[in-house]
């Protein structure tokens, strides 16, 4: 399940990608003819890009005589994570709502925050914390380098990453210990969007 989530946010976490399914969420069906005119992206490119989209499933082709025509819908159902991050994604990018990300006028733009949002799960390591987080109320950085094996940098590097993300939240104890544990509200409506459809992957195992 984690190569399959991580194989996800890495499709996700791409700008050039998240274009083409913003395009894709405004057509029942269109074509890499359109999709080139519209976003100005040359042809092999955005065959790579659509390629990869199809292979995580988050999008399905289908050929009609010489013609290839793309959906954002996933080949799978709704109750896979392929499925369920499809659905969730077409309705974020095709609702004029999902553009109103923030509270204030200088919101960042949304591809920004699904980009930001996508990145912290395209680690193994990022997914191994975010799992131990979610089975202990808190972790110190010692427990998780003992019992996920990892280094002091790697704890360090990850942990700050997510925390910057808002997945996390450090608290500093004394005496040079820090504590770790799942944030209990989302950076943003994205984030936790993203970070429920993983866990329920997760829970389904």
């Amino acid at each position: 399940m984690d190569e399959i989530i991580i194989r996800l946010a890495r499709a996700i976490a791409s700008r050039p990608r998240l274009r083409i399914l913003s395009c894709l969420a405004q057509h029942d069906e269109t074509t890499p003819t359109a999709l080139t005119q519209k976003l100005h992206l040359p042809l092999n490119a955005l065959s790579g890009h659509l390629r990869l989209l199809m292979a995580v499933g988050l999008i399905r082709g289908r050929r009609s005589g010489a013609r290839c025509h793309y959906a954002f819908r996933s080949a799978y159902g709704e109750q896979t994570l392929s499925g369920a991050m499809s659905r969730w994604l077409n309705r974020l990018l095709r609702t004029s709502e999902g553009a109103q990300v923030g509270p204030s006028r200088n919101r960042p733009a949304l591809h920004t925050v699904v980009f930001e949002a996508a990145t912290a799960f395209t680690d193994l390591r990022r997914l191994q914390i975010l799992r131990h987080l979610d089975r202990h109320v808190e972790a110190t950085a010692e427990e998780c380098i003992s019992q996920l094996g990892m280094s002091a940098p790697a704890v360090s590097r990850h942990m700050a990453k997510l925390s910057r993300r808002g997945f996390v939240v450090a608290e500093h104890k004394g005496r040079g210990v820090w504590a770790f544990r799942a944030a209990s509200k989302p950076k943003s409506a994205v984030h936790g969007s993203m970070r429920e459809i993983v866990r329920r992957a997760w829970q389904k195992r």
